[in-house]
């Protein structure tokens, strides 16, 4: 991914937060039978206690071809891709007219090789570690259901887990503007769409 230094943001903690926000991935992968091939997958941050590597978990559901190009021994490395919240910025609001509209994005790229998660115990500590960062209050009802229940809609997904490789944060926030144009687009997208808005909190994060 072409990567200006100014857009560059080595912060894991900023990965993670826009991981967190934006959690539905793209994952793409080299498919033997249909060649290069992606699938939208919510995928949650994992790391190690030591802080010495950190990974990413997610499932699909059995029936996906994908399953099979991920489980094959000749599985290689896989791309995932979350994209932030992206907006227009008019040349308007730029120090001088002798400027042109740009685009405004985060998105973040994390390669690695996957490992399969398919026992019913990793799986149902999976699932639970998803609905603990989107609906907690669910565990209980999770929880409660018939283990004939759980134990068919376990045997329904393969999970897995994608132990990051390398990785690359892009963050463009006009920060190769000068502070007054900053503050200009910054009062436009306050106002402006859901996006627009988020892009603004982004900005105000970095600023920080």
């Amino acid at each position: 991914m072409y990567t200006p230094k100014q857009f560059d943001v080595p912060d894991l903690s900023m990965a993670r937060l826009l991981i967190d926000q934006h959690p539905l991935a793209t994952l793409i992968l080299k498919d033997p039978t249909h060649g290069l091939s992606a699938t939208p997958v919510p995928m949650i941050w994992g790391a190690e206690k030591t802080g010495n590597g950190w990974w990413l978990e997610g499932h699909l559901a059995r029936a996906n071809p994908h399953v099979a190009a991920l489980s094959s021994a000749d599985a290689g490395e896989v791309l995932v891709q979350f994209s932030g919240p992206g907006a227009y910025v008019s040349p308007r609001h730029y120090d001088s007219p002798m400027a042109v509209p740009t685009w405004n994005y985060l998105t973040l790229q994390v390669h690695g090789r996957v490992q399969i998660l398919d026992h019913p115990l990793d799986k149902d500590n999976l699932l639970k570690r998803l609905i603990a960062t989107q609906e907690p209050a669910y565990a209980k009802q999770w929880s409660g259901l018939p283990a004939d229940f759980q134990g068919k809609l376990l045997g329904a997904i393969v999970g897995f887990r994608v132990p990051v490789e390398r990785s690359k944060l892009k963050v463009k926030l006009s920060q190769n503007r000068t502070p007054g144009e900053r503050e200009r687009i910054m009062a436009h997208q306050r106002e402006g769409t859901h996006d627009e808005q988020l892009l603004a909190r982004w900005m105000s994060v970095l600023q920080r």
